[in-house]
């Protein structure tokens, strides 16, 4: 099992820091390895870089908001935001009806809305990336015969110690190493090897194209005809 020192270790030679036979000081596996945690966290917030959704619920109690968070209601890391989300309508017992619901991306939106108190079925969501839980505003505010399912990001994984294993899919090593490796040429102010800023960007890409997901084009309804297109009258 690959372990973060061993890609450490290899990006500090391509980088050029550490020669054939060298090991590295104690000071500069520590930078190494912050550097590497804090490249995987900025990683952790791209859709086409990160390999995994979560599916997380969580029932209607009768309140507009709810924490999303580890140990909140909605259990998971905190997200920066949400890829989509979706209501459940517990009444038919044994066939739960699912139903999309809306994502709203600003406050302001959200302070659109004029009766914020409604109880009914749900419609809309606002996720407010609060800290250090987020928060979900619902509306309007779902009953416990209603459960909201929010999608997000796995994070990819921040080690807690250089000698973890690495629980990731193998074409992240090489993108890892490249990409750590031009990190640590800046922070040591040392020249880019030739060619390593385009094979630590074409590392990326292949992890971008396998993970990418483009949704079925939908129409608003206020865009789309109905009807057959008529072309005499252009309409």
């Amino acid at each position: 099992m690959t372990t973060p020192i061993e890609l450490m270790n290899l990006a500090l030679k391509q980088a050029g820091v550490l020669g054939i036979g060298q090991t590295a000081t104690p000071e500069d596996t520590a930078d190494t390895f912050k550097l590497l945690n804090m490249m995987l966290a900025q990683w952790s917030i791209r859709r086409n870089i990160v390999f995994q959704i979560v599916d997380t619920a969580f029932a209607g109690t009768g309140s507009p908001t709810y924490t999303v968070g580890t140990a909140a209601q909605f259990n998971i890391p905190r997200p920066p935001n949400l890829i989509s989300a979706y209501c459940r309508q517990l009444g038919t017992p044994g066939l739960p009806v699912d139903y999309g619901l809306d994502l709203i991306h600003s406050a302001t939106d959200f302070g659109r809305i004029s009766l914020k108190t409604m109880s009914s079925m749900p419609q809309a969501v606002w996720y407010e990336p609060t800290y250090p839980t987020g928060t979900l505003h619902v509306w309007p505010i779902p009953a416990p015969s209603y459960e909201i399912h929010i999608q997000t990001l796995v994070p990819l994984k921040n080690f807690a110690t250089a000698y973890d294993d690495l629980l990731l899919p193998g074409e992240y090593e090489e993108a890892i190493v490249l990409n750590l490796a031009g990190r640590l040429c800046i922070h040591y102010a040392l020249p880019l090897p030739m060619g390593l800023a385009e094979l630590a960007a074409a590392s990326l890409e292949a992890i971008r194209a396998a993970n990418v997901q483009i949704s079925k084009l939908v129409f608003p309804r206020g865009l789309s005809r109905q009807g057959a297109y008529n072309f005499y009258s252009d309409r």
